[in-house]
């Protein structure tokens, strides 16, 4: 076998474990943290309203329910409930987010909002980038049953990277890799975005410097489903994205957008 063929396999081998890693069991859910182990800012929050209306509003990847609650607050103003819970293997260590998988933040979620949604006469679910990708599988799996009044996401992916709305879009090469890397260096240092101006401008509580490889991946596999149930959504939909997000290609407002059923949907950029 000639050289140019062996470094073809090898080459074909790494890209199927880069985006496939191999067959892992499932994991069991991770507890609720104690309170002494919840870094500071990162605790979940509620605010009561006296509309009858509720919204779940979910945090996004390594973030907090911290940096959600500007909006939870908003949201209280006009005299609604707004809840901002803590998602699994959030608001602690990366070591905790690195045995975290996507399924225990859908099962997390979707607890919490069959829990409140006999609470109020309305309940919406709004989520921030990864608490919105979430709250789309959640809102597709019980479109039948328990729908929810309506749905907001921000800044939320169904893909990184692939052949999306007509052609290719590599959004987050990084991400190719997550299969091998979450053998190679689960916990993977990145490098320090924010500055001291941006911090104080807008306060962020959650993992920096380092980012959890299996959640990620995790992440990755199961936007297959998200976006599988997307058709299967019918209730009000708005989406928000900046058209230059370095995390989530904008790209995927329109793939959301064209898939769901929804009569009444906006996009905002």
């Amino acid at each position: 076998m000639s050289l140019l063929w062996l470094l073809i396999i090898a080459a074909g081998c790494v890209f199927l474990v880069g985006t496939y890693g191999f067959p892992e069991k499932p994991l069991p859910a991770p507890g609720a943290p104690a309170p002494e182990r919840i870094m500071k800012g990162a605790e979940p929050w509620r605010f009561e309203g006296d509309s009858g209306i509720a919204f779940l509003v979910c945090h996004g990847f390594r973030g907090s329910p911290f940096n959600v609650k500007p909006l939870g607050e908003y949201l209280h103003s006009l005299g609604h409930t707004a809840i901002g819970p803590l998602m699994p293997g959030h608001g602690t260590s990366s070591e905790d987010l690195r045995r975290t998988r996507f399924y225990h933040w859908e099962e997390f979620v979707e607890r919490i909002y069959l829990e409140e949604r006999s609470r109020y006469r309305k309940l919406f679910l709004v989520g921030f980038s990864m608490g919105g990708t979430v709250a789309l599988r959640v809102a597709a799996k019980n479109a039948d049953t328990f729908r929810p009044a309506g749905l907001i996401t921000i800044s939320s992916p169904v893909f990184f990277n692939g052949f999306f709305n007509g052609r290719f879009v590599i959004h987050q090469p990084a991400t190719l890799l997550t299969g091998l890397l979450q053998y190679l260096q689960p916990i993977y240092p990145l490098p320090e975005t924010r500055s001291s101006a941006s911090g104080s401008i807008s306060p962020w509580v959650g993992y920096e410097g380092e980012i959890a490889v299996p959640a990620l991946h995790s992440m990755k596999r199961h936007l297959n489903l998200v976006r599988a149930g997307l058709p299967r959504i019918a209730v009000p939909y708005c989406s928000i994205i900046a058209a230059n997000d370095q995390t989530v290609s904008a790209e995927n407002q329109s793939y959301i957008h064209n898939h769901i059923q929804s009569r009444e949907k906006r996009a905002h950029m």
